[in-house]
């Protein structure tokens, strides 16, 4: 008995297996990308906001000031780009005129008090060294607060312990050594300035050491030193001859007085142009943040014709061409400054920060104290 055999059919053959999917790949790149902030707004287009923002002041009697600061500093912070995405300036009219009150009171107080007692204006002049430190800190954290880029706020971490050394102890030694610590007191100021920013989750940092500002302030010194004693020995004789001429040793006329006045003025007025550039770019020439920096170019004989022409038109006009001025200036500087990168600011995180008052952003601009960038 045989047991039948079935023939199986031959398996079939299996399926292809799908393609797999090309992916691209993007390599890292090594090599950073240059990003130049630039400028677009216009003198026209900036009169207009300019000259609404005066008139309303003068008929509000100053109070229309706060919302012509923020009309004007938002249209120059959205006018200005980097990477293609414009800044803003998110700060409200209405803190802005409570600290502006503030500033003015305390301002008119300290001028009053000279009418009635000198040693209630020294009083008060001391109280307001002894809020420098702190008016320096709550100015950076209010600006920083109030200004973003990408959706992003700055923010300026307070330090008051390290504000009260780099602003009021430090001026100690500066005293004492007749200014000669001045530029590395200003390198000590910058420093913390810059490092105690924040953007994005990350510090800025400050690659500059303090006796870097030595050489710029040294060749300031040196020129303005000779072109004083320059312009003496020249008025000197100009004097001399003058009187000599005149043959009754009269006073030499007043128009003489004038010129070498004007002419003493003019060099310090290049000399600082020039000192301006060398500083500007000093300084964003050694700030990083996170891998990335930044590069300013500007040079003193540029910013020197700017500022010449600027101050120029704006006497002949009569002050009406300082939009036209502002823009011009705020357009060479934007030019004149880059951000290198590798990156496209993708990994930028937000931070949480809360609210900061305006009262002493407001104070330390009615006393001019210099802390900016």
């Amino acid at each position: 008995m045989h047991e039948e055999v079935i023939a199986l059919p031959p398996p079939l053959p299996a399926p292809p297996l799908p393609p797999v999917p090309r992916v691209r790949t993007v390599p890292a790149r090594s090599t950073p990308v240059e990003y130049p902030f630039l400028f677009d707004g216009n003198a026209g287009e900036y009169f207009r906001i300019w000259i609404v923002n005066l008139a309303l002041t003068i008929l509000s009697l100053g109070i229309f000031s706060a919302w012509a600061k923020v009309r004007t500093e938002r249209y120059f912070y959205g006018n200005t780009r980097l990477a293609g995405v414009p800044f803003e300036y998110l700060a409200k009219p209405l803190p802005i005129l409570v600290g502006r009150i503030i500033a003015v009171v305390l301002f008119g107080a300290y001028v009053l008090a000279g009418q009635y007692s000198i040693g209630l204006q020294l009083g008060l002049a001391l109280l307001i060294a002894l809020l420098t430190p702190w008016l320096i800190v709550r100015g950076a954290a209010f600006r920083a607060r109030y200004s973003a880029w990408r959706g992003l706020p700055f923010r300026f971490v307070a330090d008051y312990g390290e504000a009260y050394i780099r602003f009021l102890v430090l001026g100690i030694p500066l005293i004492l050594t007749l200014g000669l610590l001045y530029p590395w007191v200003k390198g000590k100021q910058k420093e913390f300035i810059v490092e105690s920013h924040r953007y994005g989750g990350s510090w800025f940092r400050f690659l500059l050491r303090p006796g870097q500002f030595y050489p710029p302030y040294l060749i300031a010194w040196g020129v303005c030193s000779a072109w004083m004693f320059l312009v003496s020995f020249l008025m000197i004789g100009v004097v001399v001859a003058s009187m000599a001429g005149n043959g009754n040793g009269g006073p030499p006329p007043p128009w003489l007085i004038i010129g070498m006045s004007v002419l003493m003025y003019a060099g310090y007025f290049v000399t600082l142009a020039f000192l301006a550039a060398a500083i500007a770019n000093l300084i964003y020439n050694h700030i990083e943040i996170d891998g990335r920096r930044f590069r300013s170019t500007l040079k003193g004989q540029r910013l020197l014709w700017i500022y010449f022409g600027n101050t120029i038109a704006i006497l002949v006009s009569l002050g009406l061409l300082i939009p036209w001025a502002m823009v011009r200036l705020a357009r060479y500087r934007a030019e004149c400054l880059s951000l290198f990168a590798v990156d496209d600011f993708n990994g930028m995180r937000r931070e949480n920060v809360g609210h900061v008052g305006a009262t002493a952003a407001q104070v330390d601009g009615m006393f001019d104290i210099d802390f900016g960038l």
